[in-house]
């Protein structure tokens, strides 16, 4: 049998170190992927609907308008505190949307 030469260079144990740009750049790159694909599982992304997207104001929001939502996840929220806040600072159509998240 004959030795298979490849761009006429040794294929003993002296090539390996030929090989450690690229496997360093492979590591990179895996790494950054599982890096995004990490960071978008964690944080529940891509999500394809919201309770938001049921509410009958929703279309004028998404054509020439912008809305405010707040969250009520931490315990000390007020839903009447909230809502007197909103409309002091001159809020129009203040409404409760109720669905888990």
């Amino acid at each position: 049998t004959y030795p298979t030469v490849v761009q006429a260079k040794p294929t003993d144990i002296w090539t390996l170190p030929a090989f450690f740009p690229v496997m360093f750049e492979l590591t990179i790159l895996f790494s950054a992927f599982t890096t995004l694909f990490g960071l978008l599982a964690l944080i529940g992304l891509p999500r394809w609907n919201h309770p938001l997207f049921a509410s009958k104001r929703f279309p004028k929001f998404s054509d020439d308008g912008f809305f405010v939502c707040i969250e009520a996840r931490d315990p000390k929220f007020s839903q009447e505190g909230t809502k007197a806040l909103l409309e002091k600072a001159g809020g129009k159509n203040i409404e409760l949307v109720e669905d888990e998240i």
